[in-house]
């Protein structure tokens, strides 16, 4: 279906094309997601190329080459701004035991902090204590610890919401 979109890509440096979408959208080669987000391009530019050719009597490459570069824009500009989106999502507990009492509005002592600690290390579970263990002493994301622990990244929201009910309880 979208082969002549591809074939379309490979023609005369057509692929300039995603490149100079990244750049604008100032994305470096050091991104880590870079080479994924020339694939989306890719695709992009496939899919905006078969639906030009759908809807246009005649494609010249006048016409056409500022209609797929908005379209690739856009597509990047979206998974973009939907990574963004995750990452602020993304949010670990406090990265001390004094930010973790903080967190709960009291005044911090260390005798009491490490015996709040010890109570909410008590009640967890043992995956739950290996959830804790990574948030206080390496501070890794969710999306990381996930990985981390081979769990999805729903069971860790819920380790956390858990532990944070604990937490309340205490």
């Amino acid at each position: 279906m979208y082969e002549t979109g591809f074939a379309f890509l490979l023609q005369a440096e057509h692929e300039k094309v995603i490149y100079g979408v990244l750049k604008r959208l100032n994305v470096s080669r050091q991104n880590p997601a870079y080479e994924d987000l020339v694939v989306e391009g890719q695709i992009a530019f496939a899919q905006a190329y078969y639906i030009y050719c759908q809807t246009h009597d005649s494609v010249t490459e006048k016409a056409v080459m500022p209609y797929l570069y908005q379209k690739v824009k856009w597509r990047l500009l979206d998974l973009l701004r939907k990574q963004t989106r995750t990452k602020q999502r993304e949010c670990g507990l406090p990265e001390n035991a004094d930010e973790l009492w903080i967190a709960v509005n009291c005044q911090n002592d260390d005798v009491i902090v490490r015996d709040l600690l010890e109570r909410l290390w008590n009640l967890c579970t043992p995956k739950e204590r290996k959830f804790l263990e990574l948030q206080l002493y390496f501070n890794l994301n969710l999306v990381k610890t996930a990985k981390i622990l081979e769990f999805s990244r729903k069971t860790v929201y819920n380790y956390k919401r858990s532990i944070l009910r604990k937490l309340d309880s205490l």
